[in-house]
């Protein structure tokens, strides 16, 4: 490989990684995210899927694809997310997250609202480097913290080994 003099200054200020140390990245099917909710200080770890989305108090939080980095490579989850304001009728007072169908299902029932959502972001969101690309809201932070392809393990009573 010949160097050119714009990259071989790109490699040695860093912008650039060489070609063979191209980081691998396997698309999973979950991520989870931690919202935290700044007038009450409480944070929530929660599980959602990929176009499966959930609302956590005003915000409608859908997942387009996360990828993570194998285990033999440096850690790295990199999410593309779609989040913005659910309308009114939507809007509850949350502890946990919903998936957004139920509390959809439940706002059929009542009138229809004339606002349209607002989109408050739209991009790609990495756990290494929450600050790199964040949600900007006045009352709720949102961030990856992995991507999984699993469903996650709850714990419980080991079953007994069968004879």
């Amino acid at each position: 490989m010949r160097l050119t003099p714009f990259l071989a200054a790109a490699l040695i200020a860093g912008a650039v990684a060489p070609p063979s140390s191209a980081v691998s990245y396997n698309e999973e099917q979950t991520a989870t995210l931690r919202a935290l909710d700044k007038i009450t200080g409480r944070s929530t770890d929660f599980e959602i899927k990929v176009d499966e989305p959930v609302i956590y108090g005003s915000l409608k939080i859908n997942l387009e694809v996360c990828y993570q980095t194998p285990p033999e490579e440096p850690p790295e989850s990199a999410a593309f997310l779609h989040i913005e304001t659910a309308s009114a009728t939507r809007m509850q007072s949350m502890t946990e997250p919903r998936p957004a169908s139920d509390v959809e299902q439940d706002a059929s029932t009542s009138k229809k609202d004339a606002d349209a959502p607002e989109t408050l972001f739209s991009g790609w969101m990495f756990a290494s480097t929450p600050g790199l690309s964040a949600l900007e809201h006045p009352v709720y932070d949102v961030w990856v913290i992995r991507c999984t392809d699993r469903e996650p393990v709850s714990p419980s009573t080991p079953e007994a080994p069968e004879e």
